[in-house]
């Protein structure tokens, strides 16, 4: 800012200050997030600025408008969260299908939830307005961590996540000019304590494609490519077995060779029935028949379940590899 100051020797005193001036009511509009073009308007009505300034604010009008029309809204905040929504593409024809992420900003040692968030807490709520001949799937939701609620560990995100949502527009229903996407955003958010979300609107716009475009991949494309990638593949079918020991209120998933023959550490099985606590270890043992990992069943676990459903996650041993992950949903014997 000071930069901009810098006036020529025979620029007045009363010409400085009243540049400082502006500069100090320029940033103090920033704070609390103004359109842009509204802030260089009135600075421009009622203040006299060096031709030097008119020049910053216009270039600033322009990264702003581009950030809001090329795939990316303003982001909103709620305690210790930030929130925003990104798109893989800027522009949008008729039976088309793309993705938008929700990109979720957690201070540290804050956290919200997975969609099966363990022994504690909500999972994040996404919902849409749009406009005619747009729909919106389900929630997508990036892999999990085990975070702590206090004492309690749980499953959720920290740092920064993506859930993603696959779009797709009508192909027999014309489209508006400027497509607005506008979401209502809700979570819980918790680190030692928890805090209910107040929830945040978001808004995208995105643009209709003219037929003779070709696409138009945002600055966030590859971003959430690599998010969409990282989405846990089902297993391959009868490979595992599960089944619910009742007096033991353990379940049991056996395997043989899965995922390669050889030894697997770090094994997880991260639930989304409800049934298996998050906060007690789950043990893995090899035996002459396989792998067998034991789960203990919650108890808040209700009714007799018929499938295990979740994602597992594991690591070969002694390979300096990331996590991999799989879908599982089998038959409990």
């Amino acid at each position: 800012m000071a930069i901009l100051c810098q006036m020529r020797k025979r620029t007045s005193q009363s010409q400085m200050q009243t540049c400082l001036h502006a500069l100090w009511l320029f940033h103090e509009l920033l704070r609390f997030r103004l359109n842009l073009l509204i802030m260089t308007h009135i600075l421009k009505k009622l203040i006299p600025l060096p031709f030097s300034l008119f020049i910053l604010l216009g270039s600033l009008e322009g990264t702003c408008g581009e950030l809001l029309h090329k795939g990316a809204s303003l982001p909103q905040r709620d305690r210790h969260v930030e929130a925003r929504l990104l798109s893989n593409r800027s522009d949008i024809g008729p039976g088309e299908t793309w993705w938008v992420a929700l990109e979720l900003k957690h201070d540290p040692t804050w956290h919200t939830y997975w969609q099966n968030g363990g022994d504690a807490g909500v999972p994040t709520l996404i919902e849409w307005t749009l406009p005619e001949g747009i729909t919106a799937g389900p929630i997508q939701w990036e892999i999990p961590q085990i975070v702590k609620m206090g004492k309690l560990d749980v499953y959720g995100y920290e740092g920064t996540c993506l859930l993603l949502t696959e779009f797709k527009s009508d192909p027999e229903v014309g489209l508006e000019e400027k497509l607005n996407l506008k979401a209502f955003i809700n979570w819980m958010m918790c680190s030692r304590t928890c805090m209910p979300g107040k929830g945040v609107n978001l808004q995208l716009q995105l643009e209709a494609k003219h037929p003779k475009n070709t696409l138009s991949p945002t600055k966030w494309s590859d971003r959430i490519e690599d998010a969409i990638n990282r989405l846990p593949g089902p297993a391959p079918k009868n490979m595992f077995a599960a089944k619910l020991d009742l007096p033991a209120k353990m379940f049991r998933l056996n395997w043989e060779t899965f995922p390669l023959t050889g030894e697997v550490e770090d094994v997880y099985f991260f639930d989304l029935t409800e049934q298996i606590t998050s906060n007690e270890p789950q043990t893995l043992e090899q035996n002459e028949d396989g792998w067998q990992l034991s789960l203990p069943r919650a108890s808040y676990a209700s009714g007799i379940p018929t499938r295990m459903k979740g994602w597992l996650r594991w690591k070969m041993a002694g390979a300096d590899q990331a996590f991999q992950w799989a879908q599982l949903d089998v038959p409990l014997n």
